[in-house]
């Protein structure tokens, strides 16, 4: 969106992974926070690394014969590669679950904003500090307390880091 017709928005970062969690952040917003003048970007933080990282590389080869040396280090590199774009798959198919998401709620204004980032906590952060944003909306996986110091939470980082108010909406469980 240009600048001119950004002018008078208020700039609000929902983090969305296309997970339940998040749907339910930005369903929150919407019931609760939603103003008629908020542009909503729907951040998607991606953890890329290089395709080829393999240490092995950077040896020289033990055996004399090629294809003794390199055919195992291909075959595995092919297995990373096709890791990484197995995720790098998963990844747009969450960016397309957020556009629709956002498509379906015609009173919101938005865009979907992809930021690549070593974590990505750590992406929402870089994602809302971009393009200014009042404050942001992420949700959380509700992890226990050890499970969450070992694995680390996007939502603890974003809200231990960004420099703007954050707003962590917690999925309660439903009784039976």
């Amino acid at each position: 969106m240009e600048a001119a017709a950004m002018e008078g928005k208020r700039k609000v970062v929902i983090a969305m992974d296309g997970s339940q969690h998040a749907l339910y952040a930005l369903n929150w917003f919407k019931e609760n926070a939603h103003k008629p003048n908020d542009y909503v970007y729907l951040v998607h933080s991606i953890e890329l690394q290089h395709a080829l990282h393999n240490s092995k590389w950077l040896y020289e080869p033990q055996a004399t014969d090629v294809d003794t040396f390199l055919g195992p280090l291909i075959r595995e590199e092919r297995a990373i590669i096709k890791t990484k774009m197995d995720m790098l798959g998963k990844h747009l198919t969450q960016i397309y679950r957020a556009v629709s998401t956002l498509k379906q709620m015609p009173q919101m204004e938005g865009e979907v904003k992809p930021s690549e980032s070593k974590n990505p906590g750590e992406g929402i952060v870089k994602a809302a500090a971009e393009v200014g944003a009042e404050f942001i909306v992420t949700g959380t996986r509700g992890m226990g307390t050890i499970r969450r110091t070992i694995l680390g939470s996007v939502s603890d980082y974003v809200l231990h880091h960004a420099e703007v108010p954050v707003i962590v909406c917690h999925k309660h469980k439903e009784k039976h």
